[in-house]
């Protein structure tokens, strides 16, 4: 048994007389058919769903669609899930992973909307731009065409929140359709594809120049059931943010750090919250450019500085060319009208607005907005504290790119709102900069749980969870909010006056250092 993983974890661990891992593929395989030919019967489509069992009560097709297609939903995302879990273990290769992906998402091309309606909303936004709206200033609701009736009602009367390169190319998806909203969707779902297939490259990229293991990378960073469901199926536009922030990260360790700034800008003309990337680039940057030499915190300061005008020009100059400009900054804050227990701070607006009605006083909509701004003002020192982290540790490429995986972990925890997609915008990275057996381990149990969390339309169950969600938010924001906060006490900021090394502890399961190159360059083996 993994001494380094506790005993409850290690039996989670699939058995050594497990199947092979030709096995596991076809199982997932045959998941991902089922799960597509499913789909259109009680996932998201752009119209109700006939009545497929007309007679019978329990099989009988509503407006969700129907019980017997949900169902077997479960059972083919359970059997994807499994197979994922149960090859973690063997012996497999970095192109067998990515193969096997392949094979799994594939049919999803095919399939109907898994778990969200966004790609219905992207759709109309960009037939908003081609007839003349502007989705900044409008909602939905404005625009006079069937595919508006297709977009979950939750968002009718929002304006975007997503940047101006992503409307222009919704806009032209909508051009090259011809009108026909299937076509439009199938292209704004090629787009996600472009996405994954980055991750697909990038991520065993950069964990073989950090000295991790490839194959786990792959798996926990590419392979994950949700990237598959969420990304591929749902064709979320995250997808096309998280592979520019993840190009960024391959092109600074390939010390290519204009190129890296560059994909970064491109992700944040996406979605916003790629910008927190830009202090670990320009981190990166700097320990390239000093060499061989100490580093300081004036040339720190410096390449941040430079760092950072850089991708500011290249986000404006983005911005710019695409004729929409910066309208859509006012919009940010539009995923935050859903109130789900998911989100730290909403569950603890949640809980102090349940203690108000208990005395008859309605504060729910005042102490949920209150606490948001507290989360975010958390949020804004602690960016700072996990940077001077990765600053402390710049001699180390692989510490630096692992802060600032957990930077955007910390964006996905205390932002407003929480969907399950979200946690993808941080896995990738930590998988590829991850050693700890455990680490892995939680997450990818986290990421496992998050692909039954919603159901096929895209009703989230946490909006009927709430007595027992926000409990447990509550209960595990305390706990490792006090773990944290004594972890930072006793860390040796004082050594950060002069950069100095703080001290290392060996890894759980570092990778061994290959002779004549020094630890966070070398490369792993595609096994």
């Amino acid at each position: 048994m993994d001494r380094t993983v506790p005993p409850w974890l290690d039996r989670l661990r699939p058995s050594r007389r497990q199947r092979p891992a030709a096995t596991w593929r076809w199982v997932g395989l045959v998941g991902g058919i089922v799960l597509a030919t499913a789909s259109w019967f009680c996932a998201a489509t752009p119209k109700e769903f006939p009545s497929v069992w007309p007679g019978l009560e329990i099989w009988r097709a509503t407006a969700t669609g129907s019980p017997l297609a949900a169902t077997f939903t479960v059972l083919a995302m359970a059997a994807i899930t499994y197979s994922w879990w149960a090859i973690r273990d063997l012996d497999v290769t970095v192109r067998w992973l990515q193969t096997t992906t392949a094979l799994w998402f594939g049919p999803l091309l095919l399939s109907a909307s898994l778990y969200s309606r966004d790609i219905y909303s992207y759709a109309a936004q960009g037939l908003m731009l081609q007839v003349g709206l502007d989705p900044y200033q409008q909602g939905v609701q404005d625009l006079q065409s069937s595919w508006a009736l297709s977009v979950s009602s939750v968002w009718l009367d929002t304006i975007a929140p997503y940047g101006p390169l992503f409307l222009v190319l919704a806009r032209g998806a909508v051009a090259l359709s011809g009108g026909h909203q299937l076509v439009a969707l199938a292209l704004l779902r090629l787009l996600a594809v472009l996405g994954v297939a980055v991750m697909v490259w990038a991520v065993p990229a950069a964990a073989r120049r950090l000295g991790v293991d490839p194959v786990r990378a792959t798996w926990l960073g590419v392979m994950t059931p949700i990237v598959g469901t969420h990304l591929v199926s749902g064709a979320h536009n995250d997808a096309l943010m998280i592979a520019g922030m993840l190009a960024a990260v391959a092109f600074s360790l390939a010390h290519r750090h204009l190129l890296a700034l560059l994909a970064v800008a491109f992700a944040m003309t996406i979605k916003a919250p790629a910008f927190v990337l830009v202090p670990f680039l320009a981190l990166l940057w700097a320990v390239d450019h000093e060499g061989d030499h100490p580093l300081t915190w004036l040339h720190v300061i410096r390449r941040s500085l430079v760092a950072g005008v850089a991708a500011l020009v290249a986000f404006i100059a983005l911005s710019l060319s695409t004729g929409l400009g910066f309208a859509w900054l006012p919009a940010l804050g539009t995923p935050g009208k859903s109130n789900q227990w998911t989100s730290v701070s909403t569950s603890y607006g949640t809980l102090i607005g349940f203690v108000g009605d208990r005395f008859g006083v309605d504060i729910t909509d005042t102490a949920t907005s209150i606490s948001r701004g507290v989360a975010l003002g958390v949020l804004a020192v602690l960016l700072v504290v996990i940077w001077l982290y990765a600053v402390q540790h710049s001699h180390d490429r692989r510490l630096v790119c692992q802060a600032a995986g957990l930077a955007v972990l910390a964006v996905v925890v205390l932002s407003p709102a929480f969907h399950g997609w979200y946690l993808l915008w941080a896995l990738p990275l930590l998988a590829a900069t991850t050693t700890s057996r455990r680490g892995m381990t939680v997450v990818g149990l986290v990421a496992a749980l998050l692909a039954f969390a919603v159901l096929p339309g895209g009703y989230g169950l946490a909006l009927t969870t709430t007595w027992v969600g926000v409990p447990l938010i509550i209960t595990l924001s305390i706990v490792f909010g006090t773990r944290g906060v004594r972890e930072l006490m006793r860390y040796p900021w004082r050594q950060l006056a002069t950069l100095r090394p703080a001290p290392e502890t060996a890894p759980e399961t570092a990778p061994e250092t290959a002779p004549g190159t020094t630890p966070g360059t070398e490369l792993v083996p595609d096994r």
